[in-house]
């Protein structure tokens, strides 16, 4: 005779229902927003402009449109047949049935207002024309694969380069000094290579699943080698970025720090080579979370070096 289950209690029920919201949150991945916006901050800094109030609601709006892009994303996955029980997605709680569909939209829509709210908030504490940056940040995350779906017809790449990185960063700088300087948007470019290469990362490991259901990533678009390159090219520009930079005085000789981020690079692309070359599936898996440890390893760098350049300048 078997035992019978001791019924859960509602704490306990609403303990699971917390993990498994925490799940499709998918915090841990909030690096990729608290990078562009502290780089951003920091460069102003440089220029005699910061406010530790305006930091705080760019950060808040940064993550929260992560997150909505992350519900979001998890709802369209779902329901384009990317995320099956046959797959091993990101964000399984739809799949396994955790959680429902329509409460996980609900919730990105939710996120995604208060964003926005947010963005109001900043622009009020900083200047009016910040709001064309939140309104595009907002539009991004919302047509990221609901909407517009502009991830599935090849778009998530460049798309998340641009809103991730550059918009980003510019959005940061102009929030706390109302202005744009070449340094910002030069000192963007590492942050939206590395951010692009965590999708691209995910893309070169979905590349089955994805063909299977019919979408298109910038992978499927320009085949398995020329995809491989695209990985090797995100990992490497940014060091050339920051050595021009540097060279030409348009960065701080102390962004030079991000070079020793460059094992991270090598191990990427070292296990990108080697996980195709021997049709190793665990090996690519890994490139996602390798490209994501780069661009927050390579990021807090760069934020470092751009901070000691302000307290203890030197030049080349």
């Amino acid at each position: 005779m078997g035992v019978s289950p001791v019924p859960l209690g509602k704490s306990s029920m609403r303990s699971g229902s917390f993990k498994n919201w925490i799940g499709v949150l998918r915090l841990w991945s909030l690096t990729a927003s608290t990078i562009p916006v502290a780089v951003g901050a920091v460069v102003a800094a440089q220029g005699g402009h910061f406010s530790w109030p305006v930091l705080a609601l760019t950060l808040a709006c940064g993550w929260l449109l992560q997150i909505a892009t992350n519900l979001l994303n998890t709802c369209g996955d779902f329901r384009s047949g990317v995320d099956t029980a046959a797959t091993l997605p990101t964000a399984p709680q739809l799949v396994t049935g955790l959680l429902q569909p329509h409460a996980v939209f609900t919730a990105g829509v939710i996120t995604l207002l208060t964003a926005a709210a947010l963005g109001v908030a900043t622009a009020a504490l900083s200047d009016w024309r910040l709001l064309w940056f939140a309104a595009a940040g907002v539009a991004g995350a919302a047509g990221y694969t609901t909407g517009v779906r502009y991830k599935y017809a090849g778009l998530g790449v460049p798309a998340v380069f641009f809103l991730m990185g550059v918009l980003m960063v510019l959005a940061s700088t102009y929030a706390q000094s109302c202005a744009l300087s070449l340094k910002s948007l030069i000192a963007s470019l590492p942050v939206s290579f590395l951010v692009a290469a965590i999708l691209h990362g995910n893309d070169l490991r979905d590349i089955a699943t994805d063909r299977v259901a019919g979408i298109k990533t910038a992978t499927l678009i320009v085949g398995d080698r020329s995809a491989r390159t695209l990985f090797y090219v995100l990992h490497l520009a940014p060091h050339l970025v920051v050595l021009t930079g540097a060279a030409t005085g348009v960065l701080p000789a102390w962004s030079l720090l991000t070079l020793l981020a460059l094992p991270l690079t090598v191990s990427a692309v070292k296990t990108c080579a080697g996980g195709f070359r021997a049709n190793d599936a665990a090996r690519i898996g890994k490139l996602e979370g390798l490209s994501a440890g780069t661009h927050f390893i390579f990021g807090a760098l760069l934020v470092l070096g751009l901070f000691l350049a302000k307290a203890m300048p030197f030049s080349l």
